[in-house]
């Protein structure tokens, strides 16, 4: 997905959230709404690690085209949990940007894990994380989120994180739990948007 990829989708997926979380303003670091309604009959809870291959392609395709098509009606809630890897060394350095992104509101949040996974090979490769986001924010919000990055509540939030994940179990990313009528499944690994495109349809009316 390049650049000018759909992320005008993104931005009409969240501002539809008026139907459920909060729409613009600061964030709680511990939200993790990308889409929906709490009471969405169908809660899709992603695991994603933002230095993580296959994290960036279900990302990319899978969740950002669910956001596309089911942005309206309230049928699923997408929500995402950072669980980055001590194998990725440039992991937790890039979640906690992303993290401290939230506190510009859910719109620029979204945009700033668009841009870690769009450019996620560069960033890997330098540790730069700053000239990605600089293609998204503002310099007063780039400097907004710097003046965070050191807010324990940050690292605080990404633990926290993790340590909802272990509780489940998760040992690979992605790793993605969908609830529906009260019953929980995980998906390691994910599944390509068709598949899950045929499981929603199926089963919502």
């Amino acid at each position: 997905m390049e650049e000018n990829a759909d992320m005008h989708w993104i931005v009409f997926a969240l501002a539809m959230l008026g139907q459920g979380p909060p729409k613009g303003g600061q964030m709680d670091y511990a939200d993790g709404f990308l889409m929906g309604r709490a009471d969405s009959p169908v809660r899709i809870e992603v695991y994603s690690d933002l230095q993580c291959p296959s994290c960036r392609t279900f990302y990319l395709y899978t969740v950002t085209s669910l956001m596309k098509e089911y942005s309206a009606g309230g049928k699923v809630a997408i929500i995402f949990h950072d669980f980055p890897l001590v194998t990725h060394p440039v992991s937790r350095v890039a979640t906690r940007y992303a993290v401290a992104a939230k506190s510009l509101g859910r719109e620029k949040w979204a945009r700033v894990i668009e841009d870690l996974y769009t450019y996620q090979a560069q960033w890997s490769y330098d540790g730069k994380i700053e000239p990605i986001l600089s293609r998204t924010l503002t310099a007063d919000e780039l400097q907004a989120i710097k003046a965070k990055l050191n807010d324990p509540a940050i690292e605080q939030a990404i633990d926290r994180e993790v340590a909802l994940g272990n509780e489940k179990k998760v040992d690979q990313t992605p790793t993605v739990f969908v609830t529906m009528g009260g019953r929980e499944q995980r998906l390691a690994g994910g599944l390509s948007f068709p598949v899950f495109k045929q499981f929603i349809d199926r089963s919502v009316n």
